[in-house]
């Protein structure tokens, strides 16, 4: 089952943006009876400033161990990014307190959420996650056209190919895999006329199924030839080839 994806474009003390998505979550709680539960998702446990103006500091407390609201069937926890780890059951809407993309993606992943909505503490901070998912702007309730292109037919092909040889579940973790994928990259950086690794990103995770933490080892290769330094690994010779075959094949 796939996962519902929303935001709220805003930034800073936005206290209201909170209200909204927990109103909005219960709503959601009415369409899809399996959310059993709320997760109000936070740095650490003093990040909930937002909360406590809203509702003062004996409900936030009530929060930390759960408690629900009236009219509102599920259960709200308050659960910080050191104690969240989810579960296997789709079960849960996550409304994040001022994360950021990579902290959103990491999380995007578990089974436990059948729906996720997101409020950034800056919208730049959001970006890629947006940029990867373009999810629902609740406030305009128009979904949100990636705010970067799509990498080039060959970049797409590349990790097409990439990815059909790669065991997905460890990413780039086994030596074969990460000797591929650095050759790959070093024949793109060579003969593409720009990479962008945020771009490359959000393709592998929105588009091809990858998760967030492998696709940013790919995302590593590239920043760093970006940044003018090297790797170790990858083949040297050859890697026009490589871009040939996938030129060709964007050709046809």
């Amino acid at each position: 089952m796939d996962k519902d994806r929303y935001y709220i474009a805003t930034q800073g003390n936005d206290d209201e943006a909170y209200r909204e998505a927990m109103a909005f979550a219960c709503r959601l709680a009415e369409e899809y009876p399996e959310i059993k539960k709320v997760i109000l998702l936070a740095h650490t446990k003093q990040n909930v400033g937002w909360l406590e103006r809203l509702f003062g500091n004996d409900t936030v407390k009530k929060l930390f161990t759960g408690t629900k609201f009236k009219n509102c069937t599920p259960l709200f926890k308050i659960e910080t990014l050191r104690t969240y780890s989810g579960g296997y059951t789709p079960e849960e809407a996550v409304i994040t307190l001022g994360l950021d993309s990579e902290e959103v993606l990491k999380i995007d992943g578990y089974r436990s959420i059948r729906a996720i909505i997101a409020i950034p503490w800056s919208q730049e901070g959001l970006a890629k996650w947006v940029q990867t998912w373009s999810p629902i702007e609740l406030r305009g309730n128009q979904q949100t056209e990636a705010s970067h292109p799509e990498p080039s037919c060959v970049v797409k092909v590349a990790m097409e190919s990439l990815t059909a040889t790669i065991n997905r579940t460890t990413g780039i973790n086994h030596p074969s895999d990460e000797e591929r994928a650095k050759t790959y990259i070093k024949a793109l950086h060579k003969y593409e006329p720009k990479l962008n690794a945020d771009e490359i990103g959000s393709y592998l995770v929105g588009k091809l199924g990858w998760k967030a933490q492998h696709a940013k080892d790919v995302e590593k290769l590239i920043n760093t030839l970006n940044e003018g330094r090297f790797f170790r690994g990858g083949q040297k010779t050859g890697l026009q080839l490589h871009y040939k075959k996938w030129k060709e094949k964007c050709k046809g």
